[in-house]
């Protein structure tokens, strides 16, 4: 593995991580974390990866190891951060997997620069729309604003962790590192977010905005949305509505389901790892 930092849009500092893959000429995937989640979400799912792939990972601005800008999180910046990433990198047309915000990015990416990249891979997210589930925006604001954390001894996080899962994912100590990773812990021993309460406001207002269903319909790229099914009922009916409107439309994104959680990474990495390399094998020429 090699660690190196990548000058993103307005000269943002991205912290990136590349696995070399089995040989020099192996093809590349990209792989884009979650809202509040950070490089590691992926880590139970890279031996698996790397095994076949050249696998390049990062921390998105405000996230993980990355600067923490006060603005630049809609998506016109956080595309130009990943094109940033996919060119130092050099990232010859990769095959680009995104985990909830992070597939939204991806979309957003292979609608705009359509040659940047061979396909997509959508891990539940970018298929529905957040103005189909809440009134306004001040109400989606309300819900689904982050708690309070700043302060909390780690000692108390880290006994809440297992609540976060549920029976779904078995807490060993790698989960509770990835976990760990998007804080960032003070000397006396409290822990504070690494994405600041108000990034993370404007980073769902762009995705307040974001309309996927319009964007599938541009789409040049092979694309593949994996999804969970069987956490929530009324999520999963969303989810079902999202996929008729794209056939409906005649895009051209393959979807596929898996029973579990929204964090299917961490939940089934093995499984997750098998359908995104049989995808870029079909992707990749």
């Amino acid at each position: 593995m090699q660690d190196a930092t990548v000058i993103g849009a307005s000269g943002v500092r991205l912290a990136v991580r590349t696995f070399p893959g089995p040989t020099a000429t192996a093809p590349t995937v990209v792989l884009h974390h979650g809202l509040a989640s950070s490089q590691h979400i992926w880590d139970l799912m890279l031996p698996s990866l790397a095994r076949r792939f050249r696998v390049i990972t990062f921390d998105a601005r405000g996230h993980g190891r990355s600067a923490k800008p006060s603005s630049g999180f809609g998506f016109d910046v956080t595309v130009a951060d990943a094109m940033a990433v996919l060119r130092a990198t050099r990232a010859r047309r990769p095959v680009l997997v995104g985990h909830s915000w992070g597939a939204m990015l991806a979309l957003e990416l292979a609608v705009r620069h359509p040659r940047a990249c061979s396909g997509v891979v959508l891990v539940d997210g970018g298929v529905t729309r957040m103005r189909d589930g809440f009134a306004s925006w001040p109400q989606a604001r309300a819900e689904l604003s982050p708690p309070h954390l700043a302060g909390m001894p780690i000692d108390a996080f880290r006994a809440m962790i297992p609540m976060f899962f549920g029976d779904a994912v078995e807490v060993t100590p790698e989960i509770e590192d990835i976990v760990l990773a998007v804080m960032r812990v003070g000397p006396d021993g409290t822990i504070r977010p690494h994405l600041r309460r108000a990034n993370h406001l404007r980073i769902l207002h762009a995705i307040w905005e974001q309309d996927p269903a319009s964007l599938h319909t541009q789409l040049r790229t092979p694309a593949l949305a994996i999804l969970a099914r069987g956490a929530d009922a009324d999520w999963d009916a969303r989810r079902r509505d999202a996929i008729a409107t794209l056939r409906a439309s005649g895009s051209p994104t393959r979807t596929a389901w898996m029973d579990g959680i929204h964090d299917l990474p961490l939940q089934h990495p093995g499984e997750l790892a098998k359908r995104i390399g049989a995808f870029a094998r079909t992707a990749v020429r």
